[in-house]
């Protein structure tokens, strides 16, 4: 019985080295499968559903999520390139069936360490996960039914924005008389915040992708930048300095469901130099939030 159990245990860890076993792409990158599905692999003029996030000494510095849960990209001619001119991301999708997951690296310069701003960086890291994969009529019949969800979606966020214009509005002008100070919450940075509804999901960790729609204004009620009105919500993870620093501290303390009031101080916003045109120097701003989701 010991023997045997040993064996399998031997087994499963040479499967395990199997699956994650380093191999190049055709230009030259290192990859390796983490996670592999029966399937076919993709081949030239598939439409490839993915996502990929990207490390830098275990530090996230990008998440594709943050603006789309799937990239959908029509695979090229596979061509060998120089390193320079290839993607790494694409070359290791023709390694790829639907469902799996990889990770392919990148060697850096010290002109691409310039341009990511860390100096004593060594490689780059991209997780990739192949979502779905379709031919022509597949992917045309997707956009048509995207197209017309964003439409419906679109209408029916605009029609809410006068219903939350009104509600800003009023939420200022109680804050400036002061008739909301025994609601207001406010942390040790100088973040204030009243909650409006609380939700029952939970509460965002660092690195989590938030899902919010939100309605930003300066004090005077000077509306300078909305969601609601192009019937997307924003989505961004969390403590990675991808917002401004109120957005890091405030989205960590309401959860899912949360519909939220945030007045941030300049120092917690743009700063002394403010965003121009919109934002100007030291302006603080309010914003109106709905938490979506949490991934």
């Amino acid at each position: 019985m010991k023997t045997t159990f040993l064996a399998a245990i031997c087994c499963i860890m040479l499967v395990a080295a199997c699956k994650t076993a380093e191999k190049t792409t055709i230009s030259g990158f290192r990859y390796s499968i983490l996670d592999d599905k029966a399937g076919d692999a993709v081949k030239e003029g598939d439409y490839v559903y993915f996502r990929y996030l990207v490390k830098v000494k275990d530090s996230l510095v990008f998440n594709s999520m943050g603006s789309n849960p799937n990239i959908k990209f029509k695979l090229p001619k596979q061509e060998k390139k120089e390193m320079k001119k290839a993607q790494p991301v694409v070359e290791v999708l023709y390694a790829m069936s639907k469902g799996d997951s990889a990770m392919v690296i990148q060697e850096v310069d010290d002109e691409v360490r310039k341009q990511i701003g860390i100096p004593d960086a060594k490689e780059i890291v991209f997780y990739v996960t192949l979502t779905d994969v379709k031919d022509q009529a597949g992917y045309d019949a997707d956009m048509k039914a995207e197209q017309e969800a964003m439409n419906a979606k679109l209408e029916a966020s605009k029609s809410v924005l006068p219903k939350i214009e009104e509600q800003m509005k009023n939420t200022l002008a109680d804050y400036k008389s002061g008739k909301i100070k025994s609601q207001l919450i406010t942390t040790a940075s100088g973040l204030k915040y009243i909650v409006h509804e609380t939700g029952s999901g939970a509460k965002a960790q660092p690195g989590q992708m938030v899902s919010v729609n939100y309605y930003g204004c300066l004090m005077d009620g000077a509306m300078f930048d909305n969601s609601f009105q192009r019937g997307q919500e924003f989505s961004f993870p969390l403590g990675q300095r991808q917002v401004i620093p109120g957005w890091d501290e405030g989205l960590a303390l309401i959860p899912v469901g949360s519909k939220a009031t945030f007045f941030i101080p300049y120092a917690l916003a743009y700063g002394e130099a403010g965003s121009p045109p919109a934002i100007p120097a030291k302006a603080d701003l309010a914003f109106y939030i709905e938490v979506l989701d949490v991934k």
